[in-house]
C-alpha cells in the first residue's frame, strides 16, 4: 500500500437524532475486500451510479476492488473506508491523475454511503478526508461527475463544489434507463469567504415561515405564483419583503427576491447589504442570483429547488462561480417539501386538478 498520511487516518464525531458515534476514517485494505463488495452490491442494486449494471455479481465487486486495491499500491490511487464498530458505513476513491500535464489533479469516483448511514455527516466527513489526501500528494483541483438524482448533487454542493454543466444521457442507470450526470469540481486552494456565518436550524425555519405567508399572500391576494422572500439584517432584524409581482406589476423583474432587496436597501440606504441573509421560498433564478452577489449579501436560504430555472446548484451554478468578487452562501431545502407542495398546488388548481 501507499505510504499512509494523516488524511487517510482519520477519526471524525458524527451522529444521528439519538445518540452521538465515532467513525474510524481509514485507508482500505485487502482485509476490507468482503465489505466493500457488499457495498457496491447493494449500491449497485439501489440504482447508484457507480458503473455497474444490476445484478451485479459479487465476484465481478470482487475483481474491482482488487483492481482499485492495487493502484493504491502503486500510488494511482486512494481509496478511504469510513468505519463504524466493525461495519462500513461508506467508501470513496480518489484516483491521482498520471498525465504529465495534470500533476495537480484528482478525480473523485466511487463514493458510496449506505443507506442506513445517510444524513449522519458519514458522506461529509469521509469527503472531507478525502481532499485533505488529495492536499497531502499535491492535488488542489478535484472533478467528479454525479448522476442527476435526488440530493447527490446538493450534497456536493454544500460541500463547495461547482457545476460545469450537465450531460444527457450520458450511462445507463443500473436499473435500466438513460440518465444524465453533472460535472462538478472543486479547487481546494481556491479563496473562501472570510467569514462562514452559523447556522441555526431553529432561525432559518423561523424566517423560511415568515417568507412561505408572504408566498400565500402572493398566491391569494395577486393571483402571483406563491414565492416570498425576507431579508434579515446581520444584527437579526427583518429589513426587506417581498413576494412575487411580476403580472401585478407588469415588471418582469419585480420577483420576491427583488422585492425584498430594494425593501431592504431603503431600509439601510445603501445598495449595498453587507452581513445579510436571504430567506426565499424557491432557489433562487440566474437574475436573483445576480442581484445577491451585487448587493453582497452574505447568505441565501432556499426552500424547494427549482429544476428548471434554479440559479444556486440545481440547473445553473451562477451564484457559486469562484470568478465573482463576493461570494454568497448557498443552503437549500429549508422547509423544502412544504413550499414546494404550495407551488405544485398553484399550479395544479389553474389546471383543475385535484390538490395534493
Amino acid at each position: 500500500m501507499a505510504e499512509q498520511t494523516s488524511a487517510d487516518l482519520a477519526t471524525a464525531a458524527i451522529g444521528d437524532a439519538h445518540a452521538p458515534a465515532e467513525v474510524r476514517i481509514a485507508p482500505a485494505s485487502a482485509a476490507d475486500i468482503e465489505a466493500l463488495s457488499a457495498l457496491l452490491v447493494e449500491t449497485v442494486a439501489n440504482n447508484g451510479s457507480v458503473g455497474f449494471m444490476h445484478p451485479l455479481p459479487l465476484d465481478e465487486a470482487r475483481a474491482f476492488w482488487r483492481g482499485a486495491l492495487e493502484e493504491a499500491g502503486q500510488g494511482k490511487r486512494v481509496v478511504l473506508c469510513a468505519w463504524l464498530d466493525g461495519q462500513l458505513l461508506a467508501t470513496g476513491s480518489l484516483a491521482l491523475v498520471q498525465a504529465p500535464s495534470q500533476p495537480h489533479r484528482a478525480e473523485l469516483t466511487k463514493v458510496m454511503t449506505a443507506p442506513a448511514a445517510r444524513g449522519r455527516g458519514v458522506g461529509a466527513a469521509l469527503m472531507h478526508a478525502l481532499e485533505q489526501a488529495a492536499r497531502e500528494r499535491g492535488r488542489r483541483l478535484l472533478t467528479l461527475d454525479a448522476s442527476l438524482i435526488e440530493g447527490a448533487t446538493a450534497f456536493y454542493r454544500r460541500l463547495g463544489y461547482h457545476t460545469t454543466g450537465d450531460i444527457p444521457e450520458y450511462a445507463y442507470k443500473p436499473l435500466g434507463g438513460l440518465g444524465a450526470t453533472r460535472a462538478l469540481w472543486k479547487l481546494l486552494d481556491a479563496r473562501q469567504p472570510a467569514r462562514i456565518l452559523p447556522a441555526d436550524p431553529e432561525v432559518d425555519e423561523r424566517h423560511m415561515r415568515h417568507a412561505l405567508q408572504l408566498a400565500e399572500r402572493a398566491g391569494k391576494e395577486f393571483d402571483e405564483i406563491p414565492v416570498g422572500a425576507v431579508v434579515v439584517s446581520a444584527e437579526g432584524k427583518v429589513i426587506g419583503e417581498g413576494w412575487n409581482r411580476n403580472i401585478h406589476d407588469h415588471d418582469p423583474s419585480a420577483h420576491a427576491e427583488i422585492m425584498a432587496l430594494r425593501q431592504a436597501g431603503q431600509a439601510l440606504s445603501n445598495h449595498r447589504l453587507v452581513g445579510a441573509t436571504l430567506y426565499v421560498t424557491l432557489e433562487p433564478c440566474a437574475m436573483c442570483a445576480m442581484a445577491l452577489v451585487h448587493a453582497r449579501v452574505a447568505r441565501v436560504v432556499y426552500g424547494a429547488d427549482d429544476p428548471k430555472t434554479g440559479a444556486c446548484g440545481s440547473v445553473f451554478d451562477v451564484i457559486a462561480d469562484p470568478r465573482h468578487n463576493h461570494r454568497v452562501q448557498v443552503q437549500g431545502g429549508v422547509l423544502g417539501e412544504e413550499a414546494g407542495r404550495r407551488l405544485t398546488n398553484y399550479f395544479r388548481a389553474k389546471r383543475g386538478k385535484p390538490l395534493v
